[in-house]
């Protein structure tokens, strides 16, 4: 997992593989809450496509993913499978 920068509370990445290639998304949840995703590696090159804008946190949910870590992992799993992602749980 890459290493989170000052303005993201949590990230994790979605995969998906078919016969045109491998598709690798980066999930993150920046510090004032906004949770993005984008496109970035095609069969293993990186790729620098823009955020896409899924949701803000309230104020009381980015509280809760700031005393714990594997909350806000939780939520970006979760998020992700709304939007068709499946992230693999490396966690367990």
């Amino acid at each position: 997992m890459p290493r989170l920068s000052a303005r993201e509370i949590s990230h994790i990445e979605t995969s998906y593989t078919s016969d045109l290639g491998t598709l690798t998304w980066a999930w993150i949840v920046r510090a004032d809450g906004e949770v993005q995703y984008r496109l970035s590696h095609v069969d293993g090159r990186r790729e620098r496509n823009p955020w896409r804008s899924v949701c803000y946190l309230t104020t009381v949910e980015r509280r809760a993913i700031d005393s714990d870590q594997s909350r806000g992992t939780d939520l970006l799993m979760r998020l992700a499978r709304e939007y068709g992602h499946f992230p693999v749980d490396k966690r367990r």
